[in-house]
This record gives C-alpha cells, structure tokens and sequence, in this order.
C-alpha cells in the first residue's frame, strides 16, 4: 500500500528556517499517517464487541423487525474529511399472532462522513458526524428508504460511532521518549521541547487520515552551531563512526526480523530485501570518504523511507493496539531523522541511544542485548532470508559402498576432506596452476552438487548456476581463497571488507555466517558464495521472470550477479538504460567471464594469471 509523503518523510519545514539565524526557536512539524486500514480495525473492534463482524442494533420480542449493520470501511471523503460506509440489513412487517404480516427488507449501506478532531482531548482522535445517505443494494442512492432505517440508525448508530475514539497517547509517549534521550546533552531544551509537544490538524488524505505532531526546539546561540569537517577524522572520531553504524546496522537488523518473524511469502521477503540493501549501502559507506559529515544520517533515512511502506502493510495486519504502536514506532524513527536535521546544534545525532528509544516505541521490553551488534551466526536470521537455520559443511570421508545408495542427497552435500586440506593456505605459482585450477574446480563441482541436491534451483535452471557459479569466482577473486602479502599467507579482502574466494562480505552477510571460516576456510567461503547465489538466483531472478525477458534464460546469471555484486535493488541494473558506467563496466566484465566459462571451460581462469 502507497504510503503518503508525509509518512515516508518525517520533516515539514519552511525552505528559510534551515537558513535562519541559529538564534531564533525552531518549530518541527511531523505529519503522521494513519492508514484508514488501521483505523477500521479500531472501529471494528468498537463496533462489534463479540464474535462475528454484524451488529444487530435493534430488534423487537417478535423478531418480525430487525436492523443490523456490518463491514466497516473507512476511506477519504475529497475534503479532508473521512468516509465511514456500513453495510445495512432491515428487515420489518407487522407481527400478528407469531407472524410477520406485510414483511418488508430492505439490504443497502449507509455512508457518514465524519469530521476528524481531537475535540478537547489532546490524545483521542474523535470523529464527529456531519453528513450521511444511504445506498441501496444497486449500488444507486436511496431516495425513498423506510422510517424505521433513519430512526434506528439515529438512535442506535450514531451514537456508537460518535463514541469511537482513536487513542494516540503511545505516539505521544514515544514522541517524548524520544526527545529525552536525542537531547539528553540539553535537559532544559529537552524539558522545553517536551512541554511543546502537540498533536493538531486531523485531515483526511487520500491513503491515510493525517495527523500533525509539532514541537519547538528552542532558540540557542550562534557559537553552537557545529562546524563542518575539514579534515580527516581522529582516532577517537573514527571509534566513534564505528559505533554510530554498527549501532544503526544493529537497530535496522532487530527491526526487519521484528516484522519479518510474523510475515510469510512476498512481505517477508520485501523485509529481507530493505534489509539486503541497507546492508550494501553501508558496505560502500564504509569505503566512502571518511570526513563526510554523519554518514549514518543519509542510510538510516534511505533505509527508513524503504522501511515504512513495510511496517504500514504490516500493522493492517495486526490488532489495532500492535497497529497502533507501529505507527508510534515509524513516528519516533520520522521525529529522529526531524530532529537530526534541524538540531545538530543541539547536539542531536542518529546513535545508539536514540534508536534505542525508537525501538522501544515498539516492544518497550526489547533487551540491550538485542539491540547489540553482534558477529555470531544466528540462526533466525537465516531461516528469514529462507536460508537453512544452520549452515554446515560436511567435510565426512565417501560413505562404504554398501550403504552409498541410501544416503545419496547426503552424498551430495559434502566435500572430500583431502581436497579441502590441500586447498587451504594454497597461493598457487606458476609451475602448480594447473594442479591449483583443477583442485578449485573440483570444489566449486562439489560444493554445486551440494546446493543442487537441495532441490532449490530448478532442473532447467541448473547449467547456468553451474556456471554462473565459477564465473562470479572468477570475476571476484579469480579463484583465489588466499594470498601472499610481505611475507604471510591470508585470505584475500577487498576494501569494503569482502573475505575469500566468493568475497563474501562480512557487512552484507554478518550474521548468516562465521566470519573466521569465511576467511580460513576456502570450502566454507565458498559454500557460501554459492548459497548467497542460489538465493538471488531463485528468490529474485526466476520469481521476477528475468528469463522471459529478451536475452532468455542467461539473464537469470546477469540479474543474479548483479544482485550478488550490489543487493537485491540492483537486480535489473544489467538491463537498465540509466545504470551508472561503473556499474555498467562490472556487468560487462561478468558477462564476458560467464560466456567464457561457458564455451572454454574452467581453464579460462588461467588468463586472470597472466597465461
């Protein structure tokens, strides 16, 4: 569901006062969407207090007449306010001796359009009655309808609907929460800024009902104002970047699987994905220019606007309370991306703390163990992104022939331990190439029939995992688990903190795997390129139908580099007209390996040696 602007985007401030004398007080508004889904939870819950979605509003002894409503549905009217239809069953007649004499039904709808307002309650929305009409069961408005209908659904409706209040004291409290903790340096500003807490200005939008949440940060003097780095960032400027991502890393990692855990299909999978992605922009902003101001602002608000269209979907899918808190929770995490853009001079910054008390808006018992960055595998994690809950590599002996034909799929699943021991801490010269370039086939054959026994990739789809598999090999590390550098032999590591022969990268995919046999163990490493690969190939590349697209069935291998190489957003990048050159450039070299692996085998890798 498309979320309104205002949502995806915490701050509403006139052009002038980011430019404005830091003298003068700052005024924050946070527009807050209520989606209309929500607030029909809420009012279902109101409505119909018991089993079943109909509420009989009046009826007498005999039973002879009876007036019901049903289904709830709220909408934006066109004029800021808001549209309530109920469906509506009469039935009516005359009872006379047990009987029902000169019976009459009547099925439509009524429509009330009401008025969104806080009406002296600084926390309840209320919604009051100011217009309303029926339609008939053809859908046309009634022009002649029974007594009975309008006085009943006077008496009996109105009342109940104008008594429906949605409570918003969560989104308050977390508002304040959070001001706490972002001001904690300043406990007057804090104090002050909490006192001017206010919610105003209901307003019906197209998708969701708007809220304003406004605060003023007052006036500070000029000297406060925070300077722009010049130069490259200290020590302890550089143990503190280290903290601010891995504190941000950690927060979005804890939110995605809090979302993840209670979705299924393609909404876990869109979870997976914001998270893939955070996850490459950290890995490049970990490479970019160290003096570039808050780095951690620019990735939590791109990740934010990718999340919130998430969380919305999810709360129409939960009770209107876990609903509710959703939204408190998207509203802490839109006034901290506020407050970060208008109150550095007050010493506010997107760190642990304060996206510590956004977490809290939403599960106020969520552990600071939760909440750390942490290196371990974790199981839940994996199963998330569909992988298996524990990644391990047999390394076992052949089975005796005797029992062979029973554990066949198991067979398939490991590697010869002596292949594996003669790979590790291999840098291969040029009178072993040869020997090398065979031993590393051999793994990466044993390693696909691996993943192909899983049954994960399809049969058809089969020779291009085969050789999409060596070919991104090749592209990252030509086929190199380790080097020699001064003297000692270690694995080889990009920049940006890719390890080993699959350059699995330690940011992207913390967590899934043990970053020391990433590094230490090529059959590891390279086990794990290879699920990584399976990943994209199955879940992105054939459900998206890349292969149907012109180009066929090797598109699957362009579009599952791609994503390898950037993230899940980048999929379709090979195809894409306005794709950056480097990028471009890093697609094209793929595709020359890929066809080349294709039609001269894996003694091709030798060219990355200079033969």
């Amino acid at each position: 569901m498309k979320r309104t602007l205002p949502a995806r985007l915490a701050l509403v401030l006139a052009p002038w006062l980011v430019s404005q004398a830091a003298a003068a007080p700052v005024p924050v508004n946070i527009p807050v969407g209520l989606e209309y889904g929500l607030i029909e939870q809420a009012l279902r819950e109101h409505l119909f207090s018991g089993a079943g979605a109909s509420l009989t509003v009046s009826q007498d002894a005999s039973g002879c007449n009876r007036l019901a409503v049903a289904e709830p549905r709220v909408a934006a009217s066109g004029d800021g306010r808001v549209a309530v239809t109920l469906d509506v069953t009469l039935r009516g007649g005359t009872p006379v001796a047990g009987r029902c004499v000169l019976p009459f039904a009547w099925d439509g709808s009524v429509v009330l359009i009401e008025t969104p307002t806080f009406a002296g309650t600084p926390d309840k929305l209320a919604f009051r009655i100011t217009d309303s009409h029926l339609t008939g069961s053809g859908g046309t408005v009634a022009d002649r309808v029974p007594a009975q209908l309008w006085s009943g659904l006077k008496q009996f409706v109105h009342p109940r609907l104008e008594a429906f209040t949605v409570d918003l004291a969560a989104l308050l409290k977390g508002a304040s929460d959070l001001l706490g903790s972002a001001l904690r340096a300043d406990p007057d500003t804090a104090a002050a800024a909490i006192a001017s807490l206010a919610l105003h200005d209901p307003v019906g939008r197209d998708t969701a009902l708007e809220v304003n949440l406004t605060f003023v940060l007052p006036a500070v003097p000029p000297e406060r104002w925070p300077a722009t780095p010049t130069a490259p960032l200290s020590a302890e400027e550089l143990a503190a970047w280290d903290t601010q991502w891995q504190s941000f890393d950690a927060f979005v990692t804890w939110a995605v699987k809090t979302f993840a855990r209670e979705q299924t299909g393609r909404a876990r999978r869109a979870f997976m994905s914001a998270l893939g992605d955070s996850r490459h922009r950290l890995r490049d902003a970990l490479v970019a220019d160290a003096r570039a101001p808050d780095p951690v602002r620019a990735l939590f608000r791109e990740t934010w606007q990718a999340l919130t269209p998430l969380i919305a979907r999810a709360a129409r899918s939960g009770t209107s309370g876990n609903a509710l808190r959703f939204i408190a929770f998207v509203n802490a995490g839109d006034a901290l991306l506020a407050l970060d853009s208008v109150g550095q001079q007050y010493g506010v910054r997107i760190d642990r703390d304060g996206l510590r008390t956004v977490a809290r808006t939403l599960v106020a018992t969520v552990g600071d163990d939760e909440l750390d960055y942490t290196v371990l595998p974790d199981a839940e994690l994996r199963e998330l992104f569909g992988f298996d809950p524990e990644f391990a590599l047999a390394t076992l002996a052949p089975p005796p022939a005797w029992y062979a034909w029973l554990l066949s799929a198991a067979w398939a699943a490991t590697i010869d331990p002596s292949l594996t021991a003669e790979l590790d801490g291999w840098v291969p010269a040029s009178d072993d190439l040869d020997r090398y370039l065979s031993a590393m086939d051999a793994l990466f054959a044993a390693v696909i029939d691996a993943q192909a026994a899983r049954g994960r990739v399809a049969s058809p789809f089969l020779p291009v995992y085969r050789t999409l598999v060596r070919a991104t090999a090749w592209q990252e590390s030509c086929w190199r688990q380790f080097v020699r550098r001064q003297g000692t032999i270690e694995a080889i590591r990009s920049p940006a903190g890719s390890v080993g022969v699959m350059q699995v990268n330690r940011h992207v995919w913390r967590g899934l795997y043990d970053l020391a046999a990433l590094e230490h163990d090529v059959a590891y490493n390279a086990r794990a390129g290879t699920e990584i690969l399976v990943h994209y190939l199955v879940d992105y590349a054939v459900r998206r139908n890349e292969h149907e697209l012109a180009g066929g069935i090797d598109n699957l291998a362009r579009a599952t580099y791609a994503a390898y190489n950037g993230g899940p957003g980048h999929l379709r990048r090979y195809r894409a007209a306005d794709s950056r050159p480097a990028l471009r450039a890093i697609d094209e070299a793929f595709w020359h390996k890929y066809r080349t692996i294709r039609s001269d085998g894996s003694a091709a890798v030798r060219s990355c040696y200079g033969d």
